[in-house]
């Protein structure tokens, strides 16, 4: 008879992916209790392929995360593009886009193959002690609706039939497409396949190639072809390359699912023409169709969270969807970690599913046109060249492809502010500063890494012109009357000095606000749009979105922004 065990945990992990394993690395190491399952045997299951690219906004957070480094070791640098139509190199098609000039300091994308990103993102975080088991899968789960510390049960199963129990505050779905979590909780899934599945059938490849086609480890490539549509070519990691095509309709309609690796490799030859492409290893190939589907909502129950694929699916056209998910795991990850920890309300997890299930319809919307295009088919309401729409596509979405243009609406964290360029809601550009005494900058984001925390960031401009107002804020968060005698300290300090100075205390002419740094060139100052005179209060989110700004000397304010999701502080934190 099947044994079976009761584990109580903070977090319960459905789906050992890169959503997942992302996830369960932010809560770890921020202390909170996780135990995550997956229910295949990575060690058995397919090795290669899948998502393979990482865009410049997902390299930001993953290095806040301390994550970027052991990824920039392993991946391949693309910052170049090439498409080719008719054997001719064309300018402003395909990944052109690539090119373009950036605001960030990752000015390129990272292409690593799934296993190895996983590889990352799993060692990062045993290292920090999460529970990780493979070869374990849901079989069911409940949540409590009474008063109960751990609301959520849930039944597992390991390979071998050993049962085991997991009590939970909170469980997430991060368990891929035919999610079990989704699936259990009712949550409708919304949307459908292409009906003409024979026109939109693709394949992708990775493998190890011999060509002479012109720049082929530039980074990215695009070849037009008149029957494979637009054909997708990656330059990735340990010298092996993504291929990516169409499959025409009456090659799909010959073989069907049961296409074999020869065919495939048949047409990716006819694909790349009229370069030659010779396979020395393949390493994996898959085919599929393409759909677009969102659940109803990211969570449910209040206890029941969904994330990645198991949120939204849809093609791999823009390499967009462990993008997507990186950026479901960072925004739940904050948010999860400070509810958990009790230094944030309720409030804040309540803005996940809002924010990133609208940026996942943006998404869909935009995967709908591109996927069609890519097949070489137009889409309703569209006329014209379809791989000369689909350049302008790419390029007129890049920013938001790129994640840099990812932002969210007015809500509970993001307040409406007329004191920054910077809007509440968007990304917080990451801005060259110095530390006392040092002649090499460092980057903004680098001294604000995601530990789950806030940061309010002291923009004092001239102190010797903004001095009335440092005195202000001083005075106020000095006085019994500051924010941080009462909340919660969900939030950490930081003074940005506009100009070079010896010592901060004395060139503010009072005690700085947490580590100081000097903006010696007023190119911080100028990029948030706080002039030298004014100075300005910010509040960045741990995942890099700004959510408040206020003038200088606007402490009180400060506060009241806080208190609508910061948890205040017990009598006995008070007093002691």
């Amino acid at each position: 008879m099947a044994q079976s065990t009761t584990t109580q945990v903070d977090v319960l992990i459905c789906g050992g992916g890169p959503v997942g394993l992302l996830l369960s690395y932010q809560l770890a190491r921020a202390g909170v209790k996780t135990y995550t399952v997956e229910q295949y045997d990575k060690s058995t299951q397919g090795m290669y392929g899948r998502a393979c690219v990482l865009y410049p906004r997902t390299l930001e957070m993953l290095d806040q995360l301390d994550l970027g480094e052991t990824l920039a070791q392993i991946g391949f640098i693309g910052r170049s593009a090439v498409t080719f139509h008719d054997g001719k190199r064309i300018n402003g098609r395909g990944w052109g886009f690539i090119s373009e000039p950036l605001d960030s300091f990752f000015d390129y994308c990272l292409n690593i193959r799934q296993k190895y990103s996983e590889n990352v993102f799993r060692d990062a975080a045993l290292e920090y002690g999460s529970t990780i088991h493979s070869n374990t899968k849901l079989i069911d789960f409940s949540v409590h609706e009474g008063p109960s510390h751990y609301p959520v049960t849930a039944e597992l199963e390991e390979n071998g039939g050993k049962k085991l129990t997991v009590q939970s505050k909170y469980i997430i779905g991060a368990d891929g497409g035919h999610s079990t979590v989704r699936t259990i909780a009712n949550i409708p899934f919304i949307g459908d396949k292409v009906k003409d599945e024979s026109v939109l059938h693709w394949i992708r490849m990775d493998a190890l190639v011999k060509t002479n086609m012109s720049g082929a480890r530039l980074g990215f490539g695009s070849i037009e072809s008149p029957r494979h549509g637009n054909v997708l070519w990656i330059a990735e990691d340990h010298g092996r390359t993504r291929i990516g095509f169409a499959i025409p309709p009456e090659i799909y309609e010959l073989h069907g699912e049961h296409i074999t690796e020869d065919v495939v490799k048949e047409e990716a030859i006819k694909a790349l023409a009229p370069f030659e492409l010779e396979f020395i290893t393949v390493d994996w190939w898959t085919l599929y169709s393409i759909g677009q589907r969102v659940a109803d909502s990211f969570r449910t129950k209040e206890r029941i969270l969904l994330a990645g694929d198991a949120g939204h699916t849809h093609s791999s056209g823009a390499a967009q969807g462990m993008n997507t998910g990186m950026h479901d795991a960072v925004n739940l990850g904050w948010k999860l970690t400070g509810v958990v920890k009790g230094w944030y309300t309720d409030a804040v997890l309540e803005t996940y599913s809002t924010e990133r299930r609208g940026v996942a319809q943006q998404l869909i919307a935009l995967d709908k046109t591109m996927s069609t295009l890519i097949s070489s088919k137009m889409p309703p309401g569209l006329s014209g060249d379809p791989d000369k729409l689909l350049g302008d596509v790419l390029k007129s979405s890049a920013q938001f492809t790129m994640g840099l243009g990812v932002h969210y609406e007015v809500n509970t964290l993001n307040m409406e502010s007329s004191v920054s360029v910077v809007q509440p809601g968007w990304r917080a550009p990451d801005v060259l500063v110095r530390r006392p005494g040092s002649k090499i900058p460092i980057r903004l984001n680098q001294a604000t890494k995601n530990n789950g925390k806030l940061w309010i960031v002291v923009f004092a401009g001239s102190p010797l012109r903004t001095l009335s107002k440092l005195r202000a804020l001083r005075e106020y968060l000095d006085s019994p009357q500051s924010l941080t005698t009462y909340l919660t300290e969900a939030f950490t300090f930081l003074t940005i000095i506009d100009g070079p100075g010896l010592q901060p205390d004395e060139v503010l002419g009072m005690e700085r606000f947490g580590d100081a740094f000097y903006d010696v060139d007023e190119t911080a100052h100028v990029r948030y749009g706080i002039l030298a005179d004014e100075g300005a209060l910010l509040v960045l989110r741990p995942d890099g979105i700004l959510g408040f700004a206020a003038g200088l000397h606007e402490g009180a304010k400060l506060a009241q922004y806080l208190e609508t999701f910061v948890t205040p502080k017990s009598l006995k934190q008070r007093e002691a």
